[in-house]
């Protein structure tokens, strides 16, 4: 009875072994900082570009309809309106 337990104990299946490959080298601070310019550069450019095109976007919307200030009277008192006749009670 001894040696049934002795079998058991011992595992009569073969060792598998996986060889592993060398870990990848360290991130240093270096690299990161390198990378957080580089994805701060993509934005930065992105956002340019977007701006400009919203700034041309909104110059030819101007020019196609021109503010409502060069066809309205002025409403201030202090500047008098061109495009009326003098009043004849202004003397």
């Amino acid at each position: 009875m001894p040696c049934d337990t002795w079998v058991s104990v011992q595992n009569p299946e073969p060792y598998i072994v996986r060889i592993i490959r060398e870990p990848a080298p360290e991130t240093t601070l270096g690299d990161v900082v390198l990378g957080a310019l580089g994805l701060t550069g993509v934005l930065t450019l992105i956002a340019l570009a977007l701006g400009a095109l919203l700034a041309f976007g909104l110059i030819r919307w101007h020019h196609r309809h021109p503010p409502e200030s060069r066809h309205l009277p002025p409403v201030s008192p202090l500047v008098p309106d061109q495009s009326a006749p003098p009043s004849s009670q202004a003397r």
